[in-house]
């Protein structure tokens, strides 16, 4: 008697939860087989769901090995063998999600999902990641695909072509929804999509709030989300109101996480109102300080340029010599004089070779003579306002602290990311 064993291990978990969520049903119901195929595209989804844990990032042609000594008709269904596995197989489902749009048929698993398993949603956090890929993809057949080019890179990896992966997770991570867009999109854009059709597909709760960082933050899409839900997003310091606002002496309460300090106001930002926090963070200021003087360094060395520019030129008065020197002071703000004069200096006013005549006529022009150094007191005061940073928020009523724990929870979209680029 021949006896063989088969590993489940923890691919029992999630085929059962696979069955119990009804994911199947979703995908034979827009994507049914068709034609002679042995395999229902819901099978072979499931078999990719599983294959994702542990065996990603391989040649097609090698995925039947992945389940050669998994127990695959216990996992898949009676008769499904590995070599039914084949990268025919899997590439006909996948031109057939493609066909059926990815998008559309995944918040259509989310909202089987969601029907099924109460997750409490009380956050939804928007953001983009690039996924980087090697390969020319060179778009040359015409369709409306997506193109993989080079963009605004968050891999590091400037040198390699991309695309990107627009998300919304809820607070505990888990993706419901995903789209994927052109590898040199504007996240501007993307976002406000994003949210805009994932808005038109899930009943959101009244007392639900879409996240997102400053990339969601513009005049014409926060016109553009609807009004009667709530968004948090942070202020871009491009912005000259937030200038304005980072750089005031505002008085600065301490909250109830003594790391920050708080300032609230209201805005009126692209027409619609909307509460602002400045805060101040501890942490924050500390991690930018670890540059700050590196910066700073680098900031005197194109400071003194300028200086030597200002210290090289003649001006024909006395006034002119001054108002320069005022505008090269206005403009450099983080430098003070600490020696100053204006001085005249005498010119031929025909240069000829030998030695003047002492009824020669001249010209008197004058020039700047100085010395600068860091001016302590705005640098310090700059080195103090690094932590600073502003959120926004269309309720108004919404207190500034749980205004910032809504915000700081952004951090669950990265496990959305994880999960989903495997």
């Amino acid at each position: 008697m021949s006896v063989s064993s088969a590993i489940v291990a923890h691919h029992g978990i999630v085929a059962g939860m696979y069955d119990v969520l009804e994911i199947g049903r979703i995908i034979d119901e827009i994507i049914p087989k068709q034609g002679q195929h042995k395999l229902a595209h819901s099978v072979v989804l499931k078999a990719m769901i599983l294959n994702a844990l542990g065996f990603n990032e391989r040649r097609l042609y090698i995925f039947p090995k992945f389940f050669s000594n998994i127990a695959t008709e216990r996992l898949l269904g009676p008769g499904v063998l590995p070599e039914d596995l084949n990268d025919d197989v899997l590439g006909r489902t996948l031109y057939r999600i493609y066909e059926a749009n990815s998008t559309d048929l995944f918040l259509k698993i989310v909202l089987q999902v969601m029907q099924n398993v109460q997750f409490g949603t009380q956050l939804f956090h928007a953001d983009t990641t690039s996924v980087s890929v090697h390969g020319n993809y060179e778009h040359i057949d015409g369709t409306p695909a997506i193109q993989i080019t080079y963009g605004h890179t968050k891999d590091n990896r400037p040198d390699l072509k991309q695309f990107v992966l627009s998300t919304i997770t809820n607070q505990h991570g888990i993706p419901l929804f995903a789209k994927t867009y052109s590898g040199n999109a504007s996240d501007k854009q993307n976002l406000i999509e994003s949210i805009q059709q994932f808005q038109a597909a899930v009943q959101v709760p009244d007392d639900a709030y879409f996240i997102a960082d400053s990339a969601l933050y513009t005049a014409e899409n926060i016109r553009n989300l609807r009004q009667d839900l709530h968004w948090i997003t942070q202020v871009p310091s491009t912005i000259t109101e937030v200038k304005t606002l980072l750089h005031a002496d505002v008085p600065l309460i301490r909250g109830r996480d003594i790391r920050y300090l708080f300032y609230e106001t209201t805005s009126e930002y692209g027409g619609i109102p909307q509460k602002w926090v400045l805060l101040h963070s501890k942490e924050m200021q500390a991690r930018k300080e670890k540059t700050f003087e590196k910066n700073l360094e680098k900031m005197d060395v194109q400071t003194m340029k300028s200086f030597n520019k200002l210290l090289g030129l003649e001006f024909a008065c006395e006034k002119d010599a001054q108002a320069a020197a005022d505008h090269w002071a206005k403009n450099h703000s983080w430098y003070r004089y600490t020696q100053f004069t204006i001085v005249p200096i005498s010119r031929k006013i025909v240069v000829k070779r030998g030695r003047p005549r002492k009824d020669e006529e001249r010209l008197t022009l004058y020039a700047v003579q100085a010395e600068i150094a860091r001016n302590s007191e705005v640098i310090l005061a700059e080195k103090e306002k690094l932590g600073r940073f502003i959120l926004a928020s269309n309720d108004i009523s919404l207190d500034p602290e749980i205004m910032l724990d809504y915000y700081k929870n952004q951090s669950a979209v990265e496990k959305g990311f994880r999960f989903l680029k495997g």
